[in-house]
């Protein structure tokens, strides 16, 4: 390579290092294996000096790497930054929050008055998902995943802890013997929520925390959409493990009725946004209302403190 490279070739640098790997960076990216490493090594050539270290378990950057992709990544971020800015200068754009659906029907919703009377000027739009896949990747300002996401392109702070409680209707809650422990409800009907890609928190894993052993597989009714498992619920025709903080408010009104005990995790849902640009103002009002609905503040960093009761 004669001349400078190119910023499209530099930038294909940066993602492989965010990467670790060429193939997961060819995957970002939506070009082929063979590009990236075209990239990489018409970059190398005009440093004269390696970028990566490669081997069979990935690729890792060398000294010079480094100090080079550091400083790129913030002139990237920077011109990012500034073209985002110039092409919304202007514009009143609304805010997007991606949830799951029951997140959104049975937290979210029942609150959206409360953020509209003390946010009137901004323009929210919430998009429903019961898939992680495009975290980071679609056009929203702030997401709530099913789970836990580890990506160094995003900025996470505990939205809630992850606490599951045995769930029913009042009329089937009531002719379980609460004496006999968490053991009675395995004569019951259960409903299990499905995953294809990412197993979530189970009954056999519920009944494991007490001790309880199960058959490989429970009977039951399955689905892989969790509003569906919590309207069996509400109609009365199983129980289901319920999350703290979507369940919680029909728990409060009667709708459904604890069975048994609660189980934490250990693990928590996150808020995710972009680490590469600052929260425009709507969508920084919109951060700091959900974590103060759950009574937190922005980097409470006392995993006690993030509990919900």
């Amino acid at each position: 390579m004669t001349g400078q490279p190119s910023d499209r070739l530099l930038r294909i640098v940066t993602v492989a290092a965010e990467s670790g790997s060429f193939s997961a960076a060819a995957q970002r990216l939506g070009i082929g294996q063979p590009a990236v490493s075209h990239a990489v090594a018409g970059v190398e050539a005009w440093l004269g000096r390696k970028v990566f270290d490669r081997s069979h378990l990935g690729i890792r950057t060398t000294s010079d790497g480094e100090e080079l992709i550091a400083r790129l990544t913030a002139s990237f971020r920077e011109l990012d930054r500034a073209v985002a800015e110039a092409r919304t200068a202007g514009e009143t754009r609304p805010v997007t929050l991606s949830v799951s659906t029951s997140l959104a029907t049975y937290w979210l919703a029942p609150r959206l008055p409360e953020f509209k009377l003390a946010h009137p000027d901004i323009q929210l739009r919430v998009i429903t998902t019961d898939s992680d896949a495009a975290v980071g990747r679609d056009d929203a300002d702030l997401w709530i995943p099913l789970g836990p996401i580890e990506d160094r392109r995003l900025d996470s702070v505990d939205f809630c802890a992850e606490e599951l409680i045995p769930v029913a209707a009042p009329t089937l809650a009531s002719t379980i013997d609460g004496s006999a422990g968490p053991a009675a409800l395995l004569d019951q009907p259960l409903l299990h929520l499905e995953e294809r890609y990412v197993p979530r928190y189970d009954w056999t894993r519920w009944f494991a925390n007490f001790g309880i052993e199960t058959a490989p597989t429970l009977s039951g009714v399955r689905s892989n959409d969790y509003s569906l498992i919590l309207h069996a619920a509400l109609s009365g025709n199983g129980l289901a493990l319920g999350w703290r903080h979507i369940v919680d408010a029909l728990l409060v009104d009667g709708s459904l009725a604890a069975v048994g005990p609660a189980v934490e995790t250990g693990s928590s849902f996150p808020l995710l946004n972009r680490a590469d640009r600052p929260l425009a103002p709507g969508a920084a009002a919109l951060h700091a209302w959900l974590l103060a609905e759950n009574g937190r503040e922005a980097g409470s960093e006392d995993p006690a403190s993030l509990r919900m009761s």
